[in-house]
Formats: C-alpha cells, structure tokens, sequence
C-alpha cells in the first residue's frame, strides 16, 4: 500500500477510537480495506471516501445503535454540564489557596482590590469551565457563557489594578482551599441521569412524552440547532399524524430515533473560536504573555517557575497538533 494509503489508514484509526470503536473491530474492516484495494486496484480514499466518513459508516454499521446511544460523548444532560463546570472550579479554587498559602503564609491581606477582583474572578471561573463543557458538547448557551466569562474577567482586571489597595482586615488563607473542597464536595454528591437503557425504558412505559422528548435530545444531545430539531420534529409529528400510528410502533425508541436523525445531518461546523487550536494558541500567548511580564517586573521566582512549567506543557501538547495538522494538509487526496 502506498504512503497515502497508510496514512489514511492511520487517520481511520484515529477517528474510530474517537467513535470508541475497539481495536478488533478497527483492524477487522482495515484488513478487509486492504482486501478490498488489493482486488480492485483502487485507492482506499476513492474506494470508501475520506477517513471521518468511512469511521462514521463503520460506527453506524458494526456498533449497535444501543450502544452507540450509550457511546455518545457529548451525551450530557444541562445539569450534567452544570456539576462537571463546578467540579472544575472546585479543581481551580484549591490550587490556588494552595499557591496562596504558600506564597503569602496562613494569613491573607484582604483589600478593596483584591475582594471585588476576587469575586468577579469567583464568577468568571464557573463560568469559562461551564463554557468549556457546552463548547465540548456542542450544547446551546457556550458562546453565551463565554461572554459571562470574558467580561467577569476584564472587570475583575480592571478591579485588581484601578480600586485602591487600603487594608480592610486579613483572613486565614486556607479558608480558599476549604471553598474548593466544599465545591468538589457539592459536585460529587450530583448523582446524574439514569443511563440510556433506562431512558430508553422510560420512552417505551410513556409514549405521550415521545414528541415532546425528540426535540430536547436533538438540540442538547446530538447538538443540532433548535432549527432543525424543530422541525425534525415536526416532519415527525406530521407523518404521524397523518398515518395514525404510535410513535413508538412507527419509529421506535426516541433515544435511538434521535440517534439516527443526528447520523443523517451534516456534522455542524465548529466556529473557529472553539477550534482546538485556536484555543491552544490562545493559552500559549496568554502564558508567554504572563511569564515575559512576570519576569520584567522580577515576580516571585515560584510564579515565573510555575508560567514556565505550564508553557512547556501547552508547547509539547501544542507543537504534536499542528505537525498532524500540517501532515493532513499535504497528504494527497
């Protein structure tokens, strides 16, 4: 096979783990690609198309749609959502009154400053973690957050440096780090929804609720517009209107009927503000941005240490990303 043909090959692989397909299955239907080109000569693009499309046929085909329901990564509920940006901020708010507390000791000086800043930050933090989650999940509300997030973000800036600095009182530094206890504490006590077979149960015990469901998984689910789940739903409801039949008779479960309406759509495509590298190259500037500015005003050599440790990181996540991005590109068609 000739190098575009094992680099598609390569890039199937890849996208079927992104499907969660196991390893048996992805080296089954590649074996019988190889068979497949050997006896026709084609290439294996030209034979089964690019290697997102062929993944996405061979999800649909080889999984069962009851697991592929269960497979969904994006399958999350808005309290889902909810709890995961919590925990997240649970995760933030201890790891900085750890930083805290070793930098400044056990006691914190509290200022004008520094209270309304840190409470603008105490908003921002949820809010960029509950956008991250919708943005993942393709689910309604991200960009809404995400201009929550920003705008707390600048006023709590603008706090810290324009609002005096006059001692109001001081507190014990470890009260930050028993806040984000208290909040991964809250986040694990979530318990989410029933799976999907029990959801699938549930659609068959209450078909009355089949409609009203159907619009709800497409939209936060499968990420469709509330559009188009619209009026999926409303070609729905008018055929069966007009045939008379049982929702659940004519189309089966609403979860796996969902399921089936969102493979059918064209992927929606992601607003270059969500892109993975969009987002990377933004943390990178950020982070060479606060570790040049850190070391002109000669901060503490545990915060310079710190910004240099977290752009090493990005930089080798960063760097694999675009090498892959750049092989994409020239890899013939």
């Amino acid at each position: 096979m000739t190098d575009a043909g094992t680099r598609w090959k390569a890039r199937v692989r890849l996208a079927l783990a992104a499907r969660s397909v196991d390893r048996a299955t992805a080296d089954t239907v590649l074996d019988e690609v190889d068979l497949h080109c050997a006896q026709s000569g084609e290439t294996p693009e030209a034979a089964f198309g690019t290697p997102e499309e062929y993944a996405a046929a061979v999800a649909r085909d080889r999984i069962p749609p009851e697991e592929r329901t269960g497979r969904h990564w994006h399958g999350l509920t808005r309290s889902d959502h909810v709890f995961a940006a919590l925990a997240r901020t649970g995760v933030a708010v201890l790891v900085v009154g750890a930083c805290a507390w070793a930098a400044v000791g056990t006691r914190l000086t509290v200022t004008p400053a520094g209270l309304v800043g840190s409470v603008l930050t105490g908003v921002a933090v949820p809010s960029t973690c509950l956008t991250a989650t919708l943005a993942h999940a393709r689910a309604r509300g991200a960009v809404g957050w995400g201009a929550v997030a920003l705008t707390t973000l600048l006023l709590a800036a603008a706090a810290f440096t324009a609002l005096p600095t006059t001692v109001l009182g001081r507190i014990p530094t470890p009260t930050v780090s028993v806040l984000g206890v208290l909040l991964l504490w809250t986040a694990t006590r979530y318990e989410p929804a029933p799976d999907h077979e029990k959801l699938t149960d549930k659609s068959q015990a209450e078909p009355e609720s089949w409609l009203v469901d159907l619009p709800r998984l497409l939209e936060e689910r499968h990420g469709l517009s509330r559009a188009r789940a619209t009026e999926l739903t409303r070609e729905a409801a008018h055929h069966l209107t007009s045939t008379g039949c049982d929702p659940l008779d004519e189309f089966g479960p609403v979860e796996l009927y969902a399921l089936s309406l969102a493979e059918t759509q064209a992927a929606p495509r992601t607003r270059w503000w969500m892109r993975n590298d969009v987002q990377a190259a933004t943390l990178t500037v950020i982070l060479v941005g606060y570790l040049v500015a850190n070391l002109a005003s000669h901060g503490p050599v545990w915060e310079t240490a710190l910004a240099a440790a977290a752009l090493a990181a990005q930089l080798a996540l960063f760097a694999p990303h675009l090498l892959r991005e750049r092989t994409a590109k020239s890899t013939p068609r």
